[in-house]
């Protein structure tokens, strides 16, 4: 959460990391399909689309791959449902995650689709590469997205 007298902006879950260029976010509208709701940092997989801006949804435990990453969005940033735009990272990009528990910095890592959390890769749906090393549970670190 930002505070009015902060003179820096504190790292949030699911804004982009190391200012790294625009050119691997797109945008796309959350599919009439998805029945919960997105916030930043969740993952999401392309839905069918035939034309236009892109449709996506949360993944889920049947899922194999995902497409990218929802960015943080400082006007609405939780509660994203059906129907509402999102700026989407995808491979190239670096974004605040969440970890589940200690990680290593340069380890791949796994993105649980229960919690919305990373976790050092187990053969589960391959996210990224931790960029820094997490202490614990809750510790917010720069994930390179690598999906797909």
């Amino acid at each position: 959460m930002q505070a009015l007298n902060q003179f820096q902006q504190t790292a949030e879950r699911g804004q982009v990391a190391y200012l790294n260029c625009d050119s691997f976010k797109m945008s796309a509208v959350v599919d009439s399909s998805e029945t919960g709701t997105l916030k930043a940092g969740d993952a999401v997989k392309i839905v069918a689309t035939s034309k236009g801006i892109p449709h996506v949804a949360k993944v889920g435990s049947s899922d194999t791959a995902a497409f990218g990453v929802v960015v943080y969005n400082a006007v609405k940033n939780d509660g994203i449902a059906a129907g509402d735009r999102v700026e989407v990272a995808f491979t190239g990009s670096f974004i605040y995650m969440v970890a589940s528990a200690a990680i290593e910095a340069g380890v791949a890592v796994d993105y649980a689709y229960a919690t919305g959390k990373v976790a050092t890769a187990n053969s589960g749906l391959g996210i990224g590469v931790a960029v820094e090393a997490a202490a614990q549970d809750g510790d917010l670190i720069a994930v390179y997205v690598k999906t797909i």
